[in-house]
């Protein structure tokens, strides 16, 4: 440390520059602080209001911010004074934000000089610079991960697979159906208006017929379009990648209008078809899929049980959807695919709830995930058979898969 004289000639330095020119009762603050520090003592904000600014002895700091004002005012005219005049000394007088006692370290110069004529906006700028920096190498990062995965992802399907070069070798046109929810519209009496609704117990329209004869205080029609159900969308952006790797296009058409009515089947025919959704919207495809020794119920709104009687082992298996804990559920969902009458291929994506929907065409539709499945059920694309029956359980959420379990696998012959 310096002797007593070195703190006083930088004292005069300061007081002398034009920072503190005319500020009189500033020098007076700063020249007190200064012989506080010499003296070995650090003052008070209390003492400082009384013995500076004539406080009276009821001066309280937490309603008077006199002390505190002044001292802002203070550090700003000190920092001017090493921004300017003062760049070049070798030591610099501070007092540290939040307390009275003065220090004297080395002076940085320039580079202290720099930063403190920073304004405002120049702030408000670097941090831009810097936000917008970190971003870009955020975002650059992150692409380079993505691209990966999202070459993955994309892969297309080999033209080889099992499941689906059969499919598409007959060059037969595809129909993509989705099991839809019959859209209703009311008459609102009160209101004197419409609205949309489904109702969910109402799967054809014969079930909409005996309601509207049970009910005929509401003013029932049927829309000639339907709901589609929330996992749709995910369910076209999947299978999209299957027609993209094939060079196909599909006619697409929704179960409450195309086959909503038995004479409707017909349709079908020499078409392969894809249906993708749940079991209560199949409605005229039921009669395609009976020839499985299959049956499902619903036991709630949303999922049931399925029963398969095995004709290997003559036995009769039932799988079923529970609730489990930390709000999981067991959601189940099926794969089969099905000889048509001729050459045409029918394929069925069927769940209860909507992950075992979203994650069953999700299972087929991606390279990687139909690689997965091979390897699961201990298969290889050269023995897998074309026609076959599976069984996939989902540990899941209310709307997402977190887990698949391959229950059941069974091969179809044909006829």
């Amino acid at each position: 440390m310096q002797d007593n004289a070195t703190p006083r000639a930088i004292l005069e330095k300061i007081l002398n520059s034009s920072a503190f020119d005319r500020t009189d009762k500033y020098s007076a603050l700063l020249t007190y602080l200064v012989e506080c520090a010499l003296c070995g003592k650090i003052p008070k904000e209390y003492t400082i209001a009384v013995d500076i600014f004539e406080k009276d002895k009821d001066f309280n700091p937490a309603v008077d911010t006199t002390v505190r004002y002044h001292m802002y005012h203070l550090r700003k005219k000190i920092n001017d004074y090493y921004n300017n005049e003062g760049r070049h000394d070798k030591l610099r007088l501070m007092i540290p934000k939040g307390h009275y006692e003065v220090k004297f370290i080395p002076n940085r110069g320039d580079r202290v000089r720099f930063w403190h004529k920073l304004k405002g906006w120049d702030w408000v700028l670097i941090s831009a610079i810097l936000l917008f920096g970190s971003l870009a190498l955020l975002f650059y990062l992150r692409y380079q991960s993505f691209s990966r995965v999202a070459r993955t992802m994309n892969r297309p399907i080999a033209q080889d697979d099992p499941i689906w070069s059969s499919f598409f070798d007959n060059k037969l046109p595809t129909l993509l159906i989705i099991g839809d929810h019959l859209l209703i519209r009311e008459y609102d009496i009160d209101a004197r208006s419409f609205r949309e609704e489904y109702i969910y117990s109402l799967i054809t329209v014969e079930d909409l017929q005996d309601f509207a004869q049970k009910h005929p205080q509401r003013l029932l029609e049927k829309l000639d379009h339907g709901s589609l159900p929330h996992n749709s969308i995910f369910n076209l952006h999947c299978i999209e990648h299957v027609f993209y790797s094939f060079n196909q296009t599909p006619s697409i058409q929704f179960t409450s209008e195309y086959l909503a009515r038995p004479t409707d089947l017909p349709k079908i025919i020499d078409r392969n078809l894809i249906y993708m959704g749940g079991f209560n919207e199949l409605r005229q495809l039921n009669q395609i899929l009976s020839i499985l020794p299959l049956a499902y119920r619903y036991t709630d709104t949303y999922r049931g049980y399925i029963i398969f009687q095995d004709p290997q082992a003559d036995t009769t298996l039932t799988f079923q959807c529970n609730k489990l804990e930390n709000e999981r559920y067991i959601d189940l969902g099926i794969v089969a695919k099905i000889p048509g009458s001729n050459m045409e291929n029918y394929l069925f994506l069927i769940g209860f709830a909507y992950p075992a929907q979203i994650e069953i065409v999700r299972m087929v539709s991606r390279a990687e995930m139909l690689t997965k499945l091979y390897k699961q059920l201990g298969v290889t694309k050269h023995n897998f058979p074309r026609y076959f029956f599976l069984v996939v359980e989902f540990i899941s959420s209310e709307y997402t898969a977190q887990d698949i379990n391959i229950k059941y696998f069974h091969s179809i012959p044909k006829k």
